[in-house]
């Protein structure tokens, strides 16, 4: 019963008298140039290539706002992680 007491009483100096501080990171807000890239719908009559050279161009611009979000993204990973200089 005494050792009861005793471990009672030295782990109540364990207990915790401060709340603990609850950090919640935020990422930032996306950058302008990621958005969807839209290609307009080609028309009727249309010449083939014109519209082949419309969607490639779409293709490309999606390309460099995946590879651009790939850097972006990496960066904000390397912010979180404390690698950034």
């Amino acid at each position: 019963m005494t050792l009861a007491i005793c471990l009672t009483l030295m782990l109540s100096g364990c207990a915790r008298s401060v709340d603990p501080v609850v950090i919640r990171p935020q990422l930032p807000a996306p950058p302008d140039w990621a958005k969807a890239v839209s290609v307009t719908e080609p028309k009727t009559g249309e010449d083939a290539l014109v519209v082949a050279a419309r969607e490639r161009g779409g293709r490309i611009r999606a390309n460099a706002v995946i590879t651009n979000f790939h850097g972006w993204y990496e960066s904000v990973r390397a912010g979180y992680a404390g690698d950034v200089k």
